[in-house]
């Protein structure tokens, strides 16, 4: 669960810096945001839900 809350803290991160970038830095951050969020919602598959 350590890592989904890393990449949770990652993410707005990178998407507060996206704000405040270039349109060139921000595309390139979204892009890392999108990566990070497909990595979220495989760790959520992965775990077994709980009753």
């Amino acid at each position: 669960m350590t890592d989904a809350n890393f990449l949770r803290e990652q993410l707005a991160l990178i998407r507060e810096l996206a704000d405040q970038a270039d349109p060139y830095i921000r595309k390139r951050l979204l892009a890392l945001a999108e990566r990070y969020e497909r990595q979220l919602a495989e760790q959520n598959r992965k775990m077994p839900s709980r009753p």
